[in-house]
């Protein structure tokens, strides 16, 4: 055979194909779809919890916030009731003062007017003749009788409308004194005799007339125009109610040791304005202001 003619017969043969350069198969096109989805649905999930977290976190520091503005809310109120109350208190303690002056007031006026010079004839004379238990001096010429109402003690009767609170006003123990029978006196004990009548230093209004159980055993206290209020204690009874109007010298009650007392002697208190009667760390000396009425102690 020619050698051109085997060279055409060669070059007509089918050629084989090389693995090098075989047709790719068709690629899968649902993978990358997945991955895609995945990482999608990874970051909304990744976002969904840190909002979720952030919500949380609000929700706390909401919640926080309340419970502080409650707790601030609370002490305002309190700050503000705390002042209303006292501002009451204050108040309440002025329109007492008023009204315990004005009830004074109302029934020095009605004696005035109800006085007649027959009255003061017998008053006089009772006077002179001595009233009971030897009191002498009367408080505006009043002696004891029935009503129980005397002018001062002798020995220590008052001037200008006060009394003695016992005959004589001898002082058994001073105010602010000590020992294994107190261990700070806060008032004047009295000497007297159990039964001896006390009488109200100053006209006012009784504020209490009872036994509390307490040191004090039967004891009265009344309220006094100027504000200030006496207390008389450890009596063996009393001679007048809550609410009472007083007259100064009126008898009150009796002498006794009721209470924590040692011996019968009456306990005489005295309390500034705006303190209340019992308070007793907070009464003061009695003796400038007896002395001031004119009430001579012993």
């Amino acid at each position: 055979m020619p050698i051109e003619q085997a060279a055409d017969e060669q070059s007509n043969k089918p050629k084989a194909t090389s693995p090098v350069f075989a047709r790719p198969a068709t690629p899968t096109t649902d993978r990358p779809a997945r991955s895609a989805a995945l990482r999608d649905a990874i970051v909304k999930e990744q976002a969904a919890q840190r909002d979720e977290l952030l919500a949380k976190t609000a929700d706390e520091m909401s919640r926080a916030a309340e419970a502080a503005s409650s707790d601030a809310r609370q002490k305002e109120l309190t700050a503000v009731g705390q002042a209303s109350r006292e501002a009451a208190a204050r108040i309440a303690a002025e329109n007492l003062r008023r009204a315990v002056a004005a009830r004074v007031a109302a029934a020095q006026k009605r004696r005035t007017v109800e006085r007649t010079p027959s009255d003061e004839v017998a008053s006089s004379t009772a006077d002179r003749g001595g009233s009971e238990s030897g009191s002498s001096g009367g408080d505006s010429g009043r002696s004891g009788g029935d009503s129980g109402r005397s002018g001062g003690s002798s020995g220590g009767g008052g001037t200008g409308g006060a009394a003695s609170p016992v005959p004589g006003a001898v002082i058994g123990a001073h105010f602010g004194e000590y020992g294994s029978w107190s261990r700070y006196h806060t008032g004047i004990d009295f000497r007297a005799g159990h039964g001896t009548p006390i009488r109200t230093v100053k006209s006012g209004v009784v504020l209490y007339a009872g036994n509390s159980g307490n040191w004090a055993g039967n004891h009265v206290a009344i309220k006094h125009a100027d504000g200030k209020a006496t207390m008389y204690s450890h009596m063996s009874s009393m001679a007048v109610r809550s609410g009472e109007a007083v007259q100064a010298g009126q008898i009150i009650g009796r002498v006794g040791q009721t209470g924590r007392a040692f011996g019968a002697h009456l306990h005489f208190e005295l309390y500034p304005a705006g303190v209340k009667y019992g308070d007793v760390y907070k009464a003061i000396n009695p003796q400038p202001w007896l002395k001031a009425n004119g009430v001579n102690t012993h």
